[in-house]
């Protein structure tokens, strides 16, 4: 089965225009590391994500100002480009693959006891190896944050950049009416799906009083219900910040973009202002180059982190912005004392929901049919029709009645056969979910009689935070991350309330004349407790409930007088000047809905405020 789908990704790569399709042309790596890079650009970008890509390439529409953007990894493999395959990717070497601290009573069924987070090593990082889900958030979300007292941040400012970015191919004459953007340069694409798991779902859904929605993206009412997503998708392939934002501004003079650096800390000092005392700050950055070449490049306007929402705080607490205490434990000397590393927020999901898919068929059958679906999906990749899948198809459940939804239902299908099936050998659900060997063979078993279905609750109305923090001085060293998630009772029966949905889609009549099987797993650290009971729900939740790669937080964004804030509501790290944080870590409170686009969309209004600030924009 990989080599099958190997070999129609190579057919349908092979009509791109060779690798420069991925590839950003111009790497100004090599120059900078070899000492030509003394010269001084009037901004450096840390970080070359969904909101760094962003940022580098709207500050370069100012052509008077130079622009450096500077990324760890480098161009992302051609197979990212399909969104079949986006999988794969995980705990790659395109993955940063953090690992977070143990934790009691979470994670016994995962991988050494610990959570996985991945996040894009790569240009377009996240938006490079995600699930391509273009979810906005609620007008709920934003007015949210504008209640936190970020002024400028309620729906009615965000919604225009969402718009700006955006290049809708869907149909206009949707019933739900969403602004949509047209002419931007992130491509966003409705999926088809043939998946015959689509229909079923859906039809149960519809039993269970869910209402249908073609737009998931629409904020009043909020989204409660189901139906399909649109994703960040071109001509059937993915449409990342490198492809959207990068590669069209690659010919501009005055753009830079280094690949393979690692930044290690912003150069802060104290400088004489314009009034004609000192103030503090950033003048540059320290980096790494792949042969541990260490060196320093200035920036005369301003340092803007867009690293992302663990290595973001980690750069700042190594050059001296964080908390005082914790920073002189590590003998780091104190610029700025901020709360950086707290507030870490994230969706926590339950991946532990299986159907089989063998109603009344032989072994001969169900191969030929898995085998004739993965062909027939992949095929429209071929043809430039974008899918994932099951995948295309979400629910948004109100599990309790607070006019909301506090439950995301994703749905994934795994071939007959295919478990194993990775580049690296291991699991899919272990590189996806991070499981351990004994639990993911459970997993594994089942997928060689038949299609494995997975119906994935994921909490979106949590309150538990986190915390990133150093484990050392030492800027190479990974951080700490303490997840705290589950941390209040309500998250768990938030959690118990989402798979009891499931378990009632499982008793629909469509689904039981399917033949889809909710299949009865006996995790090794429940055997104490009966499946399907509260305590063993609970005790499953405790095994392997884990991230689903939406964490937000760690340089929270707040008014002045907020002590929990690092940045303000301009994205200045407070008390330093000429130093921005402009990436998902400045989020008060995570998004009820996948994170990507109100990343992108932080990118795109970050980099407003950057041009307001100077003049260039009204």
């Amino acid at each position: 089965m990989f080599i099958y789908l190997t070999v129609i990704t190579i057919l349908y790569l092979g009509r791109l225009n060779g690798v420069s399709s991925l590839m950003y042309p111009h790497d100004y790596g090599p120059t900078l590391f070899a000492g030509a890079g003394n010269v001084t650009f009037d901004f450096i970008v840390v970080g070359a994500g969904s909101a760094g890509a962003t940022v580098a390439a709207r500050l370069s529409e100012v052509p008077e100002w130079n622009v450096l953007l500077l990324e760890a990894g480098g161009d992302p493999p051609d197979y990212t480009e399909m969104p079949l395959r986006f999988n794969e990717a995980l705990t790659s070497d395109i993955d940063w693959t953090f690992i977070t601290e143990p934790e009691p009573n979470l994670f016994g069924g995962l991988e050494r006891g610990r959570c996985q987070v991945s996040r894009g090593l790569t240009l377009g990082g996240s938006s490079s190896i995600n699930a391509m889900m273009y979810l906005r958030g609620t007008k709920r979300d934003f007015d949210e944050w504008e209640r936190l007292g970020n002024a400028g941040w309620g729906f009615g400012d965000v919604l225009p950049y969402f718009v700006k970015s955006e290049n809708f191919t869907g149909d206009r004459n949707r019933r739900d009416k969403t602004p949509h953007g047209r002419g931007g340069p992130l491509t966003v694409s409705p999926l088809v799906s043939i998946d015959p798991a689509y229909v079923t779902i859906t039809d149960g859904n519809r039993l269970l009083r869910l209402a249908e929605l073609d737009d998931m993206n629409r904020f009043a009412p909020p989204a409660i219900g189901y139906g399909p997503m649109d994703f960040t998708v071109r001509d059937g392939l993915r449409c990342s910040t490198l492809k959207a934002f990068l590669l069209p501004a690659s010919g501009r003079p005055n753009l830079f973009v280094a690949k393979h650096v690692r930044v290690t800390r912003v150069m802060i000092r104290r400088t004489e202002s314009l009034g004609g005392g000192n103030c503090t700050r950033a003048v540059g950055v320290e980096y790494v180059s792949p042969s541990g070449q260490a060196g320093r490049v200035h920036a005369t306007r301003e340092v803007i982190l867009s690293a992302g929402v663990i290595m973001s705080p980690q750069i700042l607490m190594v050059s001296g912005v964080g908390p005082a205490i914790h920073l002189r434990q590590h003998g780091i000397h104190v610029v700025r004392d901020l709360p950086v590393g707290y507030n870490y927020q994230d969706h926590v999901s339950f991946a532990g929901l299986v159907f089989s898919d063998r109603k009344n068929r032989s072994q001969a059958d169900i191969a030929r049919e898995s085998a004739d679906l993965t062909r027939a999906t992949f095929g429209l990749t071929s043809r430039g029709v974008g899918t994932l899948g099951l995948t295309n198809l979400v629910n948004f459940v109100d599990t309790a009645g607070k006019g909301h939804a506090d439950v995301q239902v994703v749905y994934l299908r795994f071939p007959y056969k295919s478990m194993r099936n990775t580049p690296n050998k291991r699991s899919r659900l272990s590189n996806f979910f991070g499981f351990s060997d004994r639990v993911a063979t459970l997993f594994d078993d089942l997928n060689t009689v038949s299609d494995s279905v997975f119906a994935i609750p994921i909490n979106v109305d949590g309150r538990s935070t986190g915390r990133v923090a150093l484990r050392s001085a030492d800027p190479m060293a990974r951080p700490k991350i303490f997840t705290k998630y589950l941390s209040h009772n309500d998250e768990i029966e938030t959690l118990l309330r989402g798979i009891d949905f499931v378990v009632q889609l499982s008793k629909t009549e469509p689904m039981v004349n399917a033949g889809l099987k909710l299949e009865p797993i006996a995790y090794p650290d429940c055997v104490a407790h009966v499946w399907g009971t509260r305590d063993y729900w609970v005790c499953a939740i405790r095994n392997i409930a884990t991230s689903f790669y939406h964490p937000v937080g760690t340089c929270r964004m707040g008014p002045t007088w907020d002590h929990r804030s690092v940045v303000d509501t301009a994205l200045n790290v407070k008390g330093v000047r000429g130093l921005r944080v402009i990436d998902s870590s400045i989020m008060p409170k995570v998004v009820s809905v996948n994170t990507n686009a109100a990343t992108i969309m932080i990118g795109e209004k970050g980099s407003d405020i950057i041009k307001k600030f100077y003049g260039k924009i009204a």
